[in-house]
C-alpha cells in the first residue's frame, strides 16, 4: 500500500493569505487603516489598545472607528471599549484559538459593508489571545502590532521567532515592572531586533501611559499614508 501524504495546513494558510490580500484590496479602496494587535493572553493588549483609542479620538471622531474584538467567548473588551463612543463588535470562535478572514469580512458585511465602511477611517482588530496560531492567519491589516510583556519572560521573542518575524510593529508592555520582576528590557529589544530588523520595538505601560504617545505617531503616520492614497 502506499500512503499519501497531504499537507492540509499549509494549503489552508496559503489560501488565507490569499483572502487577506483580497480584504486589504477592500480596506484600500475604502481608504481605511486597519491594525491587527495580537498577543498572548494577560499582555495588556485590550488596556495598550483603549490607550490608543484615546488618543484615536482626539484626530478622528468617535463614529469613524470600529473596533473589532476576536475572543472564545464573552464581550468584555468590546463592552469596555464601546464606552469610548467608538463602533465595537464581537466575534466569539467558540474555542477556535484564531480569527480568519471570512469571519472578519462576515462581520463587515453584516455591519452594512461599503455604505457603512466608507465612513469609517481607521479600524482596529483585537485577535484572541494567543502566542501561535493568530501570526499565521492574517486579516489584511496595513500593520501587524505584537505585544508582548516583560511578565512573560524575557525569552519571549526567542521562543516565538515565526510570530516575531511576521509582525510589523513589536511593543514590550508593562516595562514598569521589569525591575521587580528582574527583567532585562535591553535584551528583549536585541532579540526583537535580531529576529525581526525591520520591525521598530517600542517600550510601553500601558498602565501609566508610557510609551503611547510615541506609539501612536507611528500609526498615525501609517494611518496618514492609507488614507490620503485612498
Amino acid at each position: 500500500m502506499v500512503e499519501k501524504i497531504v499537507f492540509v495546513a499549509k494549503d489552508v494558510i496559503k489560501e488565507n493569505e490569499r483572502l487577506a490580500m483580497k480584504l486589504r484590496e477592500f480596506y484600500d479602496s475604502l481608504g481605511l487603516v486597519a491594525y491587527e494587535f495580537l498577543g498572548g493572553p494577560g499582555s495588556g493588549k485590550t488596556s495598550l489598545i483603549e490607550k490608543l483609542v484615546e488618543r484615536f479620538t482626539s484626530d478622528f471622531s468617535p463614529s469613524e472607528l470600529l473596533y473589532i474584538d476576536g475572543d472564545v467567548a464573552t464581550s468584555i473588551d468590546s463592552e469596555r471599549m464601546s464606552k469610548h463612543g467608538i463602533y465595537t463588535v464581537q466575534i466569539n470562535t467558540g474555542g477556535s484559538c484564531h480569527l480568519e478572514v471570512p469571519q472578519v469580512k462576515k462581520t463587515l458585511m453584516k455591519l452594512g459593508g461599503r455604505p457603512f465602511l466608507e465612513k469609517i477611517k481607521v479600524m482596529i482588530i483585537e485577535n484572541v489571545g494567543n502566542m501561535i496560531c493568530p501570526f499565521s492567519f492574517p486579516l489584511g491589516a496595513h500593520a501587524r502590532i505584537m505585544v508582548a510583556d516583560v511578565a512573560e519572560g524575557e525569552d519571549k521573542f526567542i521562543k516565538h521567532p515565526l510570530s516575531t518575524r511576521v509582525s510589523d510593529i513589536i511593543v514590550i508592555n508593562k516595562v514598569d515592572l521589569a525591575e521587580y520582576l528582574g527583567v532585562n528590557i535591553d535584551k528583549m529589544k536585541s532579540d526583537a531586533y535580531e529576529i525581526n530588523p525591520r520591525a521598530p520595538v517600542y517600550l510601553a505601560s500601558a498602565k501609566t501611559g508610557y510609551g503611547i504617545d510615541e506609539i501612536y505617531q507611528s500609526l498615525m503616520k501609517l494611518a496618514e499614508k492609507v488614507i490620503r492614497t485612498a
